[in-house]
């Protein structure tokens, strides 16, 4: 956890006091819309309400909405709704379908797409795709392709 010796406090505070001055006219105000807009900014989606909703009320003075109170009595409560809350963060699963392995596997591959990797299963990029463009300037499948000036 970081503690108050982590980061620059005062550079914390002229954070919170800019944000402040684009919500409302006061730089040491914050009401709920803004504390709610500076928590969508920079929390993930999953925190945003814990830190809106129980985190903030307790820096904030209630009657007058200054920031007088010390933000460092708080960052203890602060990091412990962070930890408490469910991010949604998920471990990587395996698949259960069991199609998974000859995807993943290039000597499994079959038509155009075993001739897009070498041996190893290392792709050889463009030199694997016999569809080129040509860029001689006919169409596609065109079969006088020089012949114009033969008679």
């Amino acid at each position: 956890m970081a503690s108050s010796d982590d980061y620059d406090y005062d550079a914390l505070v002229e954070k919170m006091k800019a944000f402040a001055l684009t919500q409302t006219k006061n730089a040491s105000k914050m009401d709920s819309k803004t504390v709610g807009k500076l928590a969508k900014e920079c929390w993930p989606k999953a925190l945003q309400p814990r830190i809106d909703s129980s985190v903030f009320p307790k820096v904030m003075d209630k009657t007058t909405k200054l920031k007088t109170k010390e933000f460092k009595k708080h960052e203890k409560f602060l990091a412990d709704k962070v930890i408490a809350s469910d991010l949604g963060i998920k471990k990587t699963a395996i698949s259960k379908t069991g199609g998974v392995d000859k995807m993943t596997d290039a000597s499994k591959y079959t038509g155009a797409h075993k001739e897009r990797f070498d041996d190893s299963g290392k792709g050889k990029g463009a030199a694997g795709r016999s569809d080129k463009a040509e860029n001689t300037g006919y169409v596609g499948n065109y079969k006088g392709q020089g012949t114009f000036d033969k008679k």
